[in-house]
């Protein structure tokens, strides 16, 4: 486990909702990202304290919800699914353009 992050390359399951806003069959795709592998508390966009292991960091804009999940394999080549507790999305100073958007996660492993 590293507190600095390694990159990896990430599968982000993505899932759309239909007309009466049930999630359909997820689509992948495989993004570059920052993997940061520290257990720590966090609070959600409820406020509540959430206890969380993985941050991966995306840059630029990307489509995301709570519905969604990402996969990767990590330094010990174990599997590991990472579900979204909670997302940022980081903008550049004076701008709307999208620096990046970091996800933090629960741990999951297969």
């Amino acid at each position: 486990m590293s507190l600095f992050g390694y990159p990896a390359t990430v599968r982000h399951f993505h899932s759309l909702k239909d007309d009466w806003d049930r999630p359909l069959p997820p689509s992948e795709t495989e993004r570059s990202a920052k993997v940061i592998e520290e257990q720590r508390l966090i609070r959600n966009s409820r406020g509540e304290e959430v206890q969380i292991a993985y941050e991966i960091q995306i840059e630029g804009a990307i489509p995301i919800s709570f519905d969604d999940y990402f996969m990767y394999i990590n330094a010990l080549d174990f599997e590991v699914r990472c579900d979204v507790a909670h997302y940022e999305v980081r903008k550049f100073m004076g701008t709307d353009d999208v620096k990046k958007v970091i996800i933090y996660s629960r741990p999951q492993s297969l």
